[in-house]
């Protein structure tokens, strides 16, 4: 295993643990009562915009 290769695991790892911080900060806004899944839903399909993918449903 190459440096590069380290450092791809390394990034994905952090990639992983900032979607998973996400995805539970947004859970919890939800559980709050802070936002409603159509908001949720609203987040989810700008982000999808920025970075070309699908969007998940709340």
């Amino acid at each position: 295993m190459g440096v590069d290769d380290t450092d791809s695991v390394s990034e994905r790892a952090e990639l992983h643990f900032l979607a998973a911080l996400v995805d539970e900060l947004m859970r919890q806004l939800l559980v709050a009562g802070v936002l409603n899944q159509g908001q949720l839903n609203e987040v989810e399909e700008a982000v999808s915009r920025r970075v070309g993918s699908v969007a998940r449903a709340w």
